[in-house]
């Protein structure tokens, strides 16, 4: 028996579609996706752990967020030792017996 497409199209113009009544269905989805996410909430212990640090380090604005401040960080300590040793030099060079005298 040969299908041909107006037999086709006369079955898909005469379906109906069976509507369920609502069954909460959706409702119930959704509130799980919701209860879901609120459980994901970094909790205080996660903030304490140091496994819950390297996890917070996964977000693109944390990460950032701690390498500028370890950058920064650096830079400052550089600067400082940096005049600390020229400080050093600097005195040595106006009383070099004076510099060997505080380090005993």
């Amino acid at each position: 028996m040969p299908f041909h497409s107006d037999d086709l199209s006369g079955v898909l113009q005469s379906w109906q579609p069976r509507l369920v009544e609502d069954s909460g269905f959706d409702r119930n989805v959704w509130s799980r996706i919701e209860a879901a996410e609120n459980r994901r909430e970094p909790a205080l212990r996660d903030f304490l752990s140091f496994f819950g640090w390297l996890q917070q380090l996964t977000r693109p604005r944390v990460a950032v967020t701690a390498a500028m401040f370890a950058l920064f960080g650096g830079i400052l300590l550089g600067g400082l030792q940096a005049r600390t040793s020229q400080e050093e030099r600097y005195l040595r060079s106006l009383n070099p017996h004076g510099a060997r005298m505080q380090q005993r």
